[in-house]
């Protein structure tokens, strides 16, 4: 999920926590099921004890669980029906949040001081995959998840971020892909098509943005710029182009592809259709309310954010599947469930892992933080399948689940943080403030990235 707005997700999510999630358990990785009780919801609802396995180690055992969702977690929902599930693990759970789990996580695991299970952004796992700080899970699992194949149960997209050089690393609990969010009411009412192209989407935002204080300027229905690698990346996958070059040695992200994604990007500023969105911007809430912002490309998470900092705009938005140049694309990112090499009880942490991605914890990922799943199953479930008259009788879930099937998520090498921050972030936003060419920022971006590779 992106940097920038997990915090937010948190807050917004509050009003979407309708109901938890399951309570039936998960079977053994190397072993054959354990009898399966009917699923059951709600927090308060035991679920019932099953019989496990003849393989599990039923040793009594206490596993640490460390997660950075925030106050809407799904995560801690779930305890008290594991705990029924599996008597024979004892949970210490211990909340943080994103900033807090950037810094502790990597320092815990060197120091000996390691969870057993933790959620993890997926733009950490990069870095923690190859510095050999996150266990095999395909050994740990045999490839199985919940009595199927690991590789059945996301969309291509995911499985090929979950593995680092052939394994899985870590198991994707919610994802982030970018969608076009647009105000469908101020579309239909000006006979604006919904834009499927890169030129489709200059049009439709200079058409949309309005001059009200008629200063010559466009201050009403902007098109929402970001300056950071997120929402830039989407371009350049959108435009064919590449972070790194496929041997992962060199910057690719200066090439023409890239100069002219970032062009583009800039584009929206340069004709007055867009609003430049730095760090310093503001609140995006009242931006949306006071209808300063009419289009933007933002993850499925804004939905919930949307519901409930502002209920009186249901019916005005909607989500369409993100206009692009050569070919769809948008950076893939969300929350990974990693167990790190240094944990204590691993098998035990596992079974905690395998229940969470059970199709009723999933869903919890939705009611409770108002993201998206990241398994097939709990996104083609009715909960998430249904029509949101939120926007307009759509099924939004949908869109997200078709744009992770194109998403890239960005590269798995050790440095790749300071690539992304301040590297990338820097050049970008160079870009779009006019302080350089996008040709000079992302050519010494590069720079800067290729001494960074070569560490």
């Amino acid at each position: 999920m992106n940097r920038l707005t997990r915090p937010a997700v948190a807050l917004a999510a509050l009003a979407l926590a309708v109901s938890a999630c399951g309570s039936a358990a998960s079977p053994s990785p190397t072993s054959p099921p354990a009898t399966q009780a009917p699923a059951t919801q709600g927090p308060a609802t035991e679920a019932p004890v099953e019989t496990p396995a003849p393989s599990i180690d039923t040793t009594p055992v206490t596993i640490t669980v460390w997660d950075y969702y925030g106050e809407a977690t799904p995560v801690k929902p779930a305890l008290d029906g594991f705990q029924v599930a599996y008597p024979w693990i004892t949970v210490k759970y211990e909340a943080l949040d994103w900033d807090s789990m950037n810094e502790k996580f990597a320092v815990g695991v060197s120091a000996g001081a390691a969870p057993d299970v933790a959620t993890l952004d997926m733009t950490w796992i990069p870095t923690l995959a190859s510095n050999g700080v996150l266990e095999d899970l395909s050994a740990l699992s045999g490839g199985m998840l919940n009595g199927a194949p690991i590789a059945e149960q996301y969309e291509p997209g995911g499985n090929e971020a979950m593995q680092y050089e052939g394994a899985y690393v870590t198991m994707l609990f919610d994802f982030d892909v970018y969608a076009l969010y647009y105000r469908a009411d101020q579309l239909e009412s000006k006979g604006i098509a919904i834009p499927k192209t890169w030129d489709d989407l200059r049009a439709a935002a200079k058409a949309l943005a309005e001059d009200t204080n008629n200063d010559g300027k466009p201050d009403r229905y902007l098109y929402q710029v970001w300056p950071d690698t997120f929402h830039w990346a989407q371009f350049l996958f959108q435009n064919d182009g590449s972070i790194l070059t496929a041997d992962k040695t060199a910057a690719a992200f200066n090439s023409p592809e890239g100069v002219a994604a970032l062009e583009f990007y800039k584009s929206l500023i340069d004709d007055g259709s867009g609003i430049y969105w730095g760090p310093d911007q503001g609140d995006q809430m009242a931006a949306f309310k006071d209808d300063t912002i009419g289009m933007f490309q933002n993850g499925p998470y804004v939905m919930g954010l949307l519901k409930s900092g502002a209920p009186e705009m249901a019916g005005k938005w909607k989500v369409a599947l993100a206009p692009y140049s050569k070919q769809p694309g948008s950076y893939l990112g969300g929350t990974g469930l990693g167990i790190p090499v240094a944990a204590a009880h691993k098998q035990a942490a596992w079974l905690f892992i395998q229940y969470m991605l059970r199709p009723e914890q999933q869903v919890g990922v939705f009611t409770y933080a108002g993201a998206a799943p990241a398994t097939t199953a709990a996104l083609e479930s009715p909960e998430l399948t249904k029509a949101d008259p939120y926007f307009g009788g759509d099924a939004p879930f949908g869109v997200f689940l078709e744009a992770m099937k194109t998403a890239t998520h960005f590269p798995y090498v050790k440095a790749w943080s300071e690539i992304q921050t301040p590297t990338i972030d820097d050049a970008v936003a160079a870009a779009l403030l006019g302080q350089s060419s996008a040709q000079d920022a992302l050519d010494s971006a590069a720079e800067e990235t290729n001494s960074l590779l070569e560490k």
